[in-house]
């Protein structure tokens, strides 16, 4: 269990300054101390530096300060220790700090992975095509084992009236209550070992490369696993119901063509989740279903001079969502969706993604220990389901 955090002492910068011993066996025992206090809150070294260091208490804070005001206390962590995450040759800091630093100062890699993900956000920030950010409706981090919950409803007998509350009546009122199973988690993502000797010769950002692709392999594994839950449950709620194309032809007139999108088809869909209480915001569907999607709402069919392509451009388009029903249905793209499918659901109160704390600690303490720097990117998450009836499964193959 984790300390709670009313006890976290605030320290001063200048108190790291063991982890720039010119011993490095005292720089590596430095770090290691620092690393297990961190694992003692459950908090990873970004936030525990954040929340634990006090730069307004330190010896001389306005060192520790740039145009904005004072610096928080990871940034002011990483300055005090000499790393720096990007290239200001107007201040004469380059990468190559950083570099020499953690060739010096073995304490100093427990830092490792921070610094490689705040260089990356400097030099690159195009966004992942598949993210779990436009899946989930909220994401929060926990300390341990986290129970799934359930929604109870009241009896229907025990109120007067189907809908507004009548005078003196009881308000009707849902009961949350948690249940014997517990959110599954997955360690997601990746690692690269640099030889002793590639890190000596290496700049920092040489790594930069393999990084964007680590964030990225860990995204796709986090939303195929978020889309996991979405159409088969979290061990509570049962799995999404599906609703066949075909089963609309005889209101809308007309036979769909299976494995084709139906635009009136789709919007009886839409209309009955609406009907029903349970209208949909989002919908996860995989690159085909988004060709499809695409070709539908996005691209122009008038003829003019500019290409389809030229004329996508020019209105800024990218995935997003479409006006439809006087409100908008936003498009999440994940491949692990499968063919001929989309799945409707309200984000918000759908699912909810929750982070394990200080997950990132135990490879900083490797990282410490030995000659080799190990860079790893690893996020332990699961997800859970608020409601049970707010997804369904459109199956456009049949």
């Amino acid at each position: 269990m984790s300390r709670p955090l009313h006890q976290l002492k605030r320290r001063k910068v200048q108190e790291l300054a063991p982890l720039r011993s010119d011993s490095p066996a005292a720089s590596a025992e430095a770090a290691i101390k620092l690393v297990a206090e961190a694992k003692e809150f459950g908090l990873g070294l970004r936030d525990f530096l954040t929340l634990g260091i006090d730069v307004r208490g330190s010896d001389n804070p306005d060192q520790f300060a740039d145009s904005q005001g004072l610096l928080g206390g990871y940034e002011a962590a990483l300055s005090f220790l000499g790393l720096p995450v990007n290239d200001n040759f107007e201040q004469g800091v380059v990468l190559d700090l950083a570099s020499d630093t953690f060739q010096t100062f073995p304490g100093t890699r427990a830092l490792f992975p921070e610094v490689v993900d705040d260089m990356v956000r400097w030099k690159y920030r195009q966004d992942t095509f598949e993210n779990v950010k436009s899946i989930v409706g909220t994401s929060r981090t926990v300390a341990g084992v986290e129970l799934i919950s359930t929604v109870i409803d009241d009896k229907e007998a025990d109120y007067q009236g189907s809908h507004a509350v009548a005078e003196l009546s009881r308000v009707r009122v849902k009961t949350i209550r948690t249940t014997q199973n517990s959110v599954q988690f997955f360690k997601h993502g990746s690692g690269y070992r640099t030889s002793y000797e590639f890190s000596r010769r290496a700049r920092l950002d040489l790594l930069t490369p393999y990084a964007i692709r680590m964030a990225r392999e860990t995204e796709r594994s986090k939303v195929w696993a978020a889309t996991e839950v979405l159409i088969n449950g979290d061990g509570v709620h049962a799995a999404a119901g599906v609703v066949a194309q075909s089963s609309f032809n005889t209101a809308v007139g007309t036979n769909a063509t299976n494995g084709k999108i139906s635009y009136q088809h789709l919007v009886r869909w839409l209309i009955a989740r609406a009907k029903a209480g349970t209208p949909i915001d989002t919908v996860l569907g995989n690159w085909d279903a988004y060709i499809q999607w695409l070709i539908m709402f996005g691209v122009p069919t008038s003829d003019k001079v500019a290409t389809d392509a030229e004329q996508l451009a020019n209105m800024g388009f990218q995935i997003r969502g479409v006006p439809l029903l006087q409100g908008t249905i936003n498009f999440a793209l994940s491949s692990g969706v499968p063919d001929n499918q989309l799945v409707g659901y309200s984000r918000g109160d759908t699912i909810e993604e929750l982070i394990e704390a200080g997950s990132l600690i135990e490879e900083s303490e490797r990282s410490i220990q030995n000659q080799s720097i190990t860079y790893v990117k690893t996020e332990n998450s699961g997800y859970r389901l608020p409601f049970g009836d707010t997804r369904s499964i459109y199956n456009f193959g049949g």
